[in-house]
């Protein structure tokens, strides 16, 4: 199609987009409308043939007051119905009275802005009776469908028996509102539609919108025009919102369409999934074909008790296909203690990945690592699928595409290789994360469309409209370059299955990983040693193993003398630095025996195990001396005071350190620079 053409179909869309369906200003002749103040005090509106259908001309039901036009007992039956649910449609069965003859009818009440709209319909003999052991049937039928298929197949039979319409399909909306029809029920000379596809322009987004507040639309005869509002708009609020009624006019382009595929009579009701658009129930009538309200209520509600039942079965499908993703997922799991290679662990599971998704290929990406298994493109090919990937995602969500020619990827990867795409990023808590790439191979189909999708143009000069096809008859059209679309529920399963593949990677490494998440835990961030955690844990050991073998423990709490100083006059870094420096020394000084860790800020505390005061006092000084001695660059040198003690009967962690620290005090009163020790009984020594 030209630059030019394109504009047009553009502009053509946009104006099909802007139609005003929701405000024909007219009505379908099955019955009338009146339009009346929300607080029942004046008519404002009425369709042209309330005379025929209430045997009330228009300009007399415009002069009366709502209670003389309509009677005191409907009017509070109204108001009640109204205050219990002020925002729905409400339906009310009435009588009038003409012609020596009591007639019936259905009354459709809904809210409009400001407006209380009521339709009515003149009801003939009741078909409730008969309707209720036939929905019953039905009902039951639904329960036994155990697939998706038979169920959409036995509500269409249902239908068309309901109805009494020669043709009822299920049509279902695909991802770009494109429709397919996935099920069928034919009777008469109807053609059959099953397996054709609709162009999304067939059942524009504000057509589409009215299904979401209303979901039944009635057409019983496409034949008609519209019947007009009386006036044709509302003096103080404009046109009249007809959204939520049944007897709404039908748009001209919407007759001409039924027209041209030979339906002289439609009705379409919604099916939502979680308050989405899933499709219609479309039923075409080849004649004109009345249809009395209570079988129009009986068809909603076969529609929506199988809806129900149809969402039930998909999920139970999607259940044994998450269960079936977990049970891969708990190979893996069992597996993360053996430290097995990550590519191992794709040749032992990823065949079953391709059967599950399937997908033609699969490869694990992670930092310096590329596994591919099947029909994946070369090792620097996934590479910058990754690194594109990396940069696309910045949330790290899934990412997919069954067209990747429409895509940034269209450069890296050959059809021959994959049309589509479902990426999975692994947390791996890097800074460029690792992926689960599953690939899909080009699937080539074969659409039939039911009529040519691309509808003709009108240029009237004032502006350029889609026409409806004139032809409905199979225009097939061989669809390339992608390949099946990737399925909500395969998107979440990849997203389990991805955060599992993330720990099993690393599975090889675990001994590594565990030692790291140990020194995550135990470890002082700066230093390397360990922080106070760890070493009140590791004291709180030796103080149980001197009560239970009565072996001498000791401790030593040293301060770094004057570092105040050294972060006010050389910074921050230079301070850190001295602290790393002297954990350095400690670790080259201490005993195989001794342990120690960062008490907090400048402190150190030293275990000595097995040791008594006097040796303790010895490793002390030689600690003092070597740290007086080290090498601390343009700071000169760096001294501690030290605190000594020895656990005695009774002592706890708290009360040990606390000897130690006024010990350590001791020294620091007494110049710093030196050796202090305070022992259970009071006495001190240097």
């Amino acid at each position: 199609m030209s630059e030019l053409n394109d504009n047009k179909l553009q502009k053509a869309l946009e104006s099909c987009a802007r139609e005003p369906v929701h405000i024909p200003g007219a009505i379908q002749p099955q019955g009338c409308l009146i339009s009346m103040d929300d607080t029942f005090s004046r008519i404002l509106q009425v369709s042209a043939n309330i005379n025929h259908c209430l045997a009330v001309s228009p300009e007399q039901a415009l002069q009366s007051s709502p209670q003389q036009l309509l009677g005191k007992q409907l009017i509070q039956r109204l108001q009640r119905a109204l205050k219990d649910a002020p925002f729905s449609t409400t339906a009310l069965r009435t009588t009038r009275r003409f012609d020596e003859q009591t007639r019936r009818y259905n009354v459709l009440a809904y809210r409009s802005g400001k407006r209380l709209v009521l339709e009515f319909e003149q009801l003939h003999q009741s078909s409730r009776h008969r309707l209720l052991p036939a929905v019953n049937d039905w009902l039951d039928r639904f329960a036994r469908a155990n697939d998706s298929q038979a169920l959409l197949d036995t509500l269409t039979q249902g239908i068309r028996e309901l109805t009494g319409y020669e043709r009822v399909m299920v049509y279902h909306f695909d991802n770009e509102w494109h429709g397919s029809v996935i099920a069928e029920s034919l009777g008469g000379q109807a053609d059959s539609f099953l397996g054709h596809h609709f162009p999304a322009s067939d059942i524009p987004p504000q057509v589409r919108a009215l299904y979401d507040i209303n979901p039944v639309r009635s057409i019983p005869d496409a034949r008609v025009t519209g019947v007009p509002l009386i006036p044709a708009e509302d003096p103080d609020n404009g046109p009249l919102d007809l959204s939520q009624g049944i007897l709404r006019a039908v748009s001209p382009i919407h007759l001409a369409y039924l027209q041209n595929m030979d339906v002289q009579g439609a009705l379409s009701i919604a099916l939502h999934n979680q308050q989405q658009l899933y499709g219609l129930v479309a039923a075409h009538a080849l004649q004109p074909r009345p249809l009395p309200p209570d079988v129009r209520d009986a068809a909603r509600s076969l529609v929506q008790a199988a809806t129900q039942r149809l969402f039930l079965l998909k999920a139970h499908s999607e259940a044994r296909f998450l269960q079936r993703v977990r049970d891969s997922q708990a190979l893996i799991s069992d597996i993360r203690g053996q430290l097995r290679e990550p590519a191992t662990i794709v040749q032992e599971h990823g065949y079953d990945w391709l059967e599950l998704f399937e997908a033609c290929g699969c490869a694990l990406v992670y930092p310096k690592h590329t596994i591919g298994l099947g029909r994946v493109p070369d090792r620097p090919t996934l590479q910058k699928i990754v690194a594109w990937l990396n940069q696309e995602s910045q949330t790290h969500d899934t990412w997919q595409s069954h067209e990747l020619r429409h895509t940034g990827l269209a450069g890296l990867v050959d059809k021959q290789d994959a049309c589509g795409l479902l990426a999975a990023p692994l947390p791996l808590g890097q800074k460029d994360t690792g992926w689960l790439l599953l690939l899909r191979a080009e699937h080539i189909e074969t659409r039939l469309w039911a009529g040519n999708p691309e509808k003709p143009l009108l240029d009237d000069k004032e502006e350029v409209r889609l026409s409806p096809r004139h032809s409905f008859a199979t225009w097939a059209e061989q669809v390339t370059g992608q390949s099946r679309a990737w399925s909500a529920i395969e998107q979440r399963a990849v997203t389990g299955l991805a955060e599992d593949l993330a720990v099993a990677v690393s599975a090889h490494e675990i001994a590594k990983l565990n030692e790291r998440l140990e020194h995550l835990a135990y470890t002082d961030a700066l230093t390397g040693i360990w922080n106070r955690s760890r070493t009140e844990t590791v004291l709180d050991s030796e103080i149980s193993a001197a009560i239970r073998y009565g072996r001498p423990c000791s401790v030593l709490l040293f301060d770094i003398d004057h570092f105040k100083q050294v972060n006010d006059t050389h910074g921050h870094d230079a301070g850190d630095k001295v602290l790393v420096t002297i954990s350095d020394i400690l670790n080259r000084s201490l005993r195989p025996t001794d342990h120690f860790g960062r008490w907090g800020g400048e402190e150190f505390l030293v275990i000595a195990g097995n040791s008594t005061l006097e040796c303790t006092l010895q490793l002390a000084e030689r600690l003092r001396q070597a740290i007086e001695a080290g090498d601390m660059g343009p700071i000169g040198h760096i001294t501690a005071s030290f605190g000594v003690t020895t656990w005695v009967a009774g002592d706890t962690r708290r009360t040990l350190v606390k000897r130690a620290d006024q010990a350590m005090y001791r020294a620091k009163e007494a110049g710093r620079n030196r050796v202090m020790s305070e022992t259970g009984s009071g006495t001190t020594s240097d």
